[in-house]
């Protein structure tokens, strides 16, 4: 395997750790059982880890290690507003592009994240939510663009996570306003399309108190004052 390759899924797989609370916010990283569980060498890690903490999701303490950065809301909100914006118009282009082929391939996803929720299984409920909105963007040519978005939208999927295990997956919300979102596209209701695609985004406006009284040492400073103003 090509050492770039090496490295990239390196950096995926830490990343989905940190997402996903594997690695919690505040924890010290230990190089040798990340080292271990990954099974990767000291190179590859280490690349990963300067990439990581690019993103502001590590950082080094001197003379005491390096840590998982707590979460960020001040940056989460402004990630969510980047998205609202352009995942807006992504769905009116969707809009007009889609047919057929495309109606079922949304679907055999919505088939399979009802599948998961079916089974309890949070992690691959999550991964097919990003799955159905990555393909909205691939379907008008806009991959790149996705791409970009989930390079820098961490501590949103972070929020994202805990919101989703304390909230949405009892009821199967995501879900729901998915099926709601595709068919609102297929009928080419454009008003609707966009109403739905700012609400399911804005999601996290609504419980974001109830997750920090839950989770306070998980957030930062900065966070903890956006939700008191």
């Amino acid at each position: 395997m090509e050492e770039s390759t090496i490295q990239s899924r390196t950096y995926e797989r830490l990343r989905e750790k940190i997402v996903k609370m594997e690695l919690k916010p505040g924890q010290k990283i230990v190089i040798s059982d990340l080292m271990e569980s990954l099974g990767v060498g000291r190179t590859p890690l280490r690349e990963s880890l300067k990439q990581l903490q690019r993103q502001n999701l590590i950082y080094t303490v001197p003379q005491s290690g390096t840590y998982i950065s707590k979460i960020d809301m001040v940056q989460a909100v402004q990630s969510r507003f980047i998205r609202e914006c352009i995942e807006k118009e992504i769905m009116v282009e969707l809009s007009a592009k889609i047919n057929d082929k495309h109606i079922r391939e949304l679907e055999a996803i919505l088939d399979d994240q009802r599948r998961e929720f079916e089974l309890k299984d949070r992690s691959k409920y999550h991964d097919l939510d990003n799955q159905f909105h990555e393909t909205c963007y691939r379907i008008v040519s806009k991959e790149q663009i996705w791409s970009w978005i989930n390079t820098y939208n961490t501590h949103l999927d972070r929020f994202r996570w805990l919101h989703l295990e304390k909230a949405t997956f009892d009821y199967n919300l995501v879900l729901k306003e998915h099926e709601a979102l595709l068919e609102a596209v297929m009928n080419k209701n454009i008003d609707e399309v966009k109403f739905l695609t700012v609400s399911h985004i804005r999601f996290m406006l609504k419980s974001q108190a109830d997750i920090f009284d839950l989770y306070p040492n998980y957030f930062t400073e900065k966070s903890v004052e956006l939700v008191k103003d």
